[in-house]
């Protein structure tokens, strides 16, 4: 993507390692001294064979889990820069509610709260005045072509009408980066292509970085960048 200065980061992965040891097992590496840099405003598409640790690279980028070794720190504006490995359990999960947004393959939407509820909850938990999130909650079910479905709960909604209601609950902090594990996951070839737009949208409109681990050859080849997570390594 050409020459990158400090300012076009958004995160910054250095020389990261994951195990896990299952019951009756030797531990297995999954993560053997990963270093990555994510660029501001990009959509990077991580493929791999499936418990290749795409997910737990995933989680562990997101500040939800925990590497064994090694720093991520997010730069989400140019002016401050967060390593999670210096922060409290309370101060990362400030910095995910207001900096990092996720959409997973199934979609954990609250099933008692409609859908403008859900996509105001974490701007509520951030501290977000109600009129405030509300608005912010109708403006992206509107965008994702949902504005006549504001009120219902997540069982009235199709599948891939729950994975938008996901889409904007994710975006509704304006997160400098998104991160999407598998989203069009359990979604037909239509509503996998209406997901793809709406992350083109997010990124051309509001210069948002997406980091997406998919199988999906549709959003690999719409990405700008394509990494391959094999043997525990990243690989162009």
């Amino acid at each position: 993507m050409g020459s990158m200065t400090s300012h076009d980061c958004i995160l910054r992965a250095e020389q990261l390692t994951k195990s896990y040891a299952l019951a009756g097992t030797s531990e297995t590496a999954v993560l053997r001294g990963i270093s990555l840099h994510i660029v501001r405003g990009e959509i990077l598409a991580i493929v791999g064979a499936s418990g290749a640790g795409k997910s737990t690279l995933l989680h562990v980028l997101g500040a939800l889990d925990e590497a064994d070794a090694g720093t991520v720190t997010l730069q989400p504006n140019n002016g401050n820069a967060y390593t999670y490995s210096h922060l409290s359990s309370d101060a990362l999960s400030a910095l995910r509610n207001k900096h990092i947004g996720f959409i997973f393959q199934f979609h954990h939407l609250l099933p008692e709260f409609t859908a403008l509820e859900n996509v105001m909850m974490p701007a509520l938990i951030a501290g977000v005045r109600e009129r405030a999130a509300r608005e912010s909650a109708q403006h992206l079910l509107d965008i994702v072509g949902l504005a006549e479905r504001l009120h219902h709960k997540p069982d009235a909604l199709s599948g891939g009408e729950q994975q938008r209601v996901a889409f904007a609950r994710a975006l509704v902090n304006n997160p400098a980066l998104v991160f999407a594990d598998e989203p069009t996951g359990n979604l037909d070839a239509t509503t996998s292509a209406v997901l793809l737009g709406l992350i083109q949208h997010f990124r051309e409109q509001h210069r948002q970085t997406f980091v997406i681990v998919t199988h999906s050859a549709e959003i690999a080849q719409a990405a700008d960048r394509v990494l391959t997570l094999r043997g525990g390594v990243l690989q162009e």
